[in-house]
């Protein structure tokens, strides 16, 4: 007689990581819905290299490839809960100092993403529209043909805005992060404990 198969550890531990991601998403949505709902969010890409080394990658295009694909899981969150703005920072001057490779692979994943959104059934029926704002000059003009054909194929949506962020200046300099930044420690030093 066969025995069925266990499955291996590596399936075990994803089974439980996905359920247990489960679990915590619920969870947040449950806290979310108690207060009042923002009007934007505004995520700064960040981690893909970390993440993509735990997870032994190295091929910068399959890097970025895996942190596009999680926008997916974003704009669902977002419509689901019908927040209105969703501004994401995906490419900034810092990038340009990255090596060759890195910043070929940052690229091809925005074009492939944005093309693919343009014509995502999921982005016409939740009725979202694609803006981007920046630096477009710095971009390739494969990728800002990408965009535009993404925001004309989206101009007409009402319920939700996604806009790109792209080409601005990034890091520590960077006026927008500064901003947010001071309100955040603002914020927390009046939260804290004297």
């Amino acid at each position: 007689m066969l025995r069925s198969k266990q499955p291996d550890k590596g399936t075990a531990a994803s089974l439980l990581l996905r359920f247990l991601y489960w679990i915590y998403e619920r969870r947040l949505l449950d806290l979310l819905k108690r207060r009042p709902m923002p009007r934007h969010i505004g995520i700064i890409l960040d981690g893909n290299r970390r993440h993509a080394r735990k997870r032994g990658l190295s091929d910068p295009c399959e890097i970025y490839q895996h942190g596009a694909e999680k926008l997916d899981d974003i704009l669902d969150w977002c419509a689901d809960l019908r927040i209105p703005a969703l501004t994401l920072w995906v490419f900034s001057t810092e990038n340009l100092k990255r090596t060759q490779a890195e910043v070929s692979g940052i690229l091809s994943a925005i074009e492939a993403k944005v093309a693919a959104l343009a014509h995502d059934p999921f982005m016409h029926q939740k009725r979202i529209r694609i803006q981007a704002i920046g630096r477009l000059d710095l971009l390739p003009e494969s990728v800002v043909a990408a965009i535009r054909a993404a925001e004309i194929a989206t101009a007409q949506y009402d319920l939700m805005t996604l806009r790109l962020q792209l080409g601005t200046e990034g890091g520590r300099r960077s006026p927008t992060l500064s901003v947010a930044s001071s309100k955040c420690k603002r914020r927390k030093e009046r939260h804290c404990p004297k």
